[in-house]
């Protein structure tokens, strides 16, 4: 097999270099080219074969499948792994990614279609708030979601998250597993990538890349699920194809969480990291050696050559000063030596803190000039991590966690941060937590928990489990200022209490004004002043103002 993938290869190559040379021939031959065309044979320099500096960049055009091949997705999933584990800046790419887009979970907040749905604007609310909280049973419960009954809905949205940026993808089953004392049997079991592939023994078809087998018009049907894992063969390796759609109910059987797909008909998502890969592992290196010359400058050595009286006082047995010598010149350590009976430590100098050498006769000592920290290292460092936030979507500032620019810089840096927060968290929502969301819904109704009359229907349905999906916010550099921004789009109508609400500490807006009207009430009760606004505001003129 892989002497027919070298045959193959190489007749390709040489089918390749036979086009390129026919090409050069004929641009050889043509004459009375365009002074449109000065310095280049070609309309765009960018395609030119001839300029020195692109004569040897001649990538092949190919498919999706082509161009990313399972042996190299899966060793960019394991270097990628390997760097988040022990790579600070690939570490701090994820986990920040992580935390902006997903923190401590998306929540919803159902919003039905009450207007399709004949219902009124109460009635909408109160089905909204049922809704919400037959979720919630089942989202804030680990032996509820989880498959292994250790991690609640959020706590799985930020694994899947990383898993993805880590992987590439990573999947999702839903079985139907009800447990003695649970509410539900919906459960959520994470795949991670190389589970899901093709074992060693098949081959890609057309319709069967890597795990994944798709129908005639490209969308997946089924994925290849090892038991176990590939490589590590004290698990089972059992391989078996399994529905991505129920074939009765259409229900969803498996999610599919892509980093994010480059190309139309891509089955496969690649990692996160995968672009900066390489200048990764050269500033983790250059990182590492620049920590340890300035450890090791950091080692006082002092390395002493006797003199022959010097060693005819230590072969007398005495020491060279005495305990109780007052002499100037004694030394405040004593000094290292060796004898004809003993090595040398000549042959093993290492470098110590405040550590002493013993030379033989003859040797010189070798002076070091320390010049660690290398007063160059920063602005490298951070002149190649700015180039890995422009490919990552996230500005440096972020990634390093370091803000000494200006006021308006680090705004500036914020708002950028938020568009690629606001991309992701649409990715999650659409291929994980809106699915999950109906899933649940769906349990609901069938276990007739809530009566949402009509719901076979595929409009009424789709009108039902309508949610919107808010994360946490992405901060304030001036809180005063965003309070007022909230205010201001509260009243031009462009969001609402519910929105900010959740969008500020991703508490219900009903629960939070529940409390605050019991907090109000107990206040009036006891003579407390009230503070509306930033001024006090007493019954007596809450009274007047209902009268007006």
């Amino acid at each position: 097999m892989g002497l027919f993938k070298r045959l193959k290869g190489s007749t390709a190559a040489q089918k390749r270099d036979q086009m390129v040379r026919q090409e050069l021939e004929r641009l050889e031959s043509t004459q009375g080219r365009s002074r449109a065309n000065s310095g280049s044979e070609t309309r765009h320099r960018g395609a030119s074969r001839m300029i020195r500096s692109m004569l040897s960049w001649l990538p092949g055009l190919g498919s999706p499948r082509q161009d990313t091949p399972t042996g190299e997705r899966e060793l960019l999933i394991s270097r990628t792994r390997d760097a988040y584990r022990n790579h600070m800046m690939a570490r701090a790419a994820v986990n920040r990614a992580a935390t902006n887009v997903v923190g401590m979970g998306l929540t919803v907040r159902p919003n039905v279609d009450g207007e399709s749905l004949g219902l009124s604007d109460d009635e909408a609310d109160a089905l909204n708030d049922e809704l919400a909280r037959g979720f919630r049973l089942w989202a804030e419960d680990p032996a509820e979601c989880d498959i292994e009954a250790g991690l609640d809905f959020y706590m799985l949205q930020r694994l899947a998250f990383i898993s993805a940026l880590v992987s590439g993808d990573v999947f999702a089953m839903t079985p139907d597993d009800q447990r003695p004392g649970c509410l539900f049997g919906t459960k959520l079991q994470l795949i991670e990538a190389e589970r899901v592939g093709n074992p060693l023994s098949d081959l890609h078809t057309p319709n069967e890349v890597d795990g994944v087998r798709t129908d005639r018009l490209g969308k997946p049907t089924h994925i290849r699920v090892c038991s176990g894992y590939p490589s590590d063969y004290t698990t089972s390796q059992q391989w078996k194809w399994y529905p991505i759609f129920g074939t009765q109910t259409g229900r969803r059987r498996i999610l599919h969480l892509v980093n994010e797909k480059g190309r139309p008909g891509q089955t496969r998502g690649i990692p996160y990291l995968a672009p900066i890969l390489e200048a990764l592992q050269k500033l983790e290196r250059f990182s590492q050696a620049e920590l340890t010359a300035a450890v090791i400058s950091a080692m006082f050595t002092v390395a002493i050559k006797h003199s022959p009286n010097d060693d005819a006082d230590m072969a007398a047995g005495g020491p060279m000063w005495s305990e109780d010598s007052d002499d100037p010149n004694k030394p405040d350590r004593p000094v290292v030596s060796s004898s004809n009976d003993q090595p040398s430590d000549g042959d093993n100098l290492t470098l110590g803190e405040g550590a002493v050498w013993d030379l033989e006769e003859g040797a010189e000592p070798v002076t070091i000039n320390p010049n660690r920290p290398n007063a160059q290292f920063d602005p490298f460092f951070v002149a190649i991590v700015k180039e890995m936030g422009a490919a990552l979507e996230m500005p440096s500032e972020v990634l390093l966690m370091h803000f000494s620019t200006s006021y308006t810089a680090a705004r500036a840096a914020f708002n950028q941060l938020w568009k690629f927060i606001k991309q992701r968290r649409h990715h999650l929502t659409v291929q994980f937590c809106q699915p999950t969301y109906e899933l649940v819904i769906d349990e609901l109704v069938a276990r007739g928990r809530i009566q949402l009359p009509g719901y076979n229907d595929p409009v009424r349905r789709r009108a039902y489990t309508r949610g919107l999906w808010i994360g946490e916010p992405l901060g304030s550099l001036n809180e005063q200022v965003d309070a007022r921004a909230a205010t201001e789009r509260i009243a031009n109508g462009t969001s609402n209490e519910h929105i900010e609400t959740m969008a500020l500490h991703g508490e219900d807006w009903e629960d939070v004004h529940r409390d605050r009207a019991r907090e109000i009430q107990r206040k009036r009760q006891d003579n407390v002043p009230v503070y509306v606004g930033g001024k006090v505001h007493s019954e007596e003129q809450a009274s007047a103002n209902a009268d007006e």
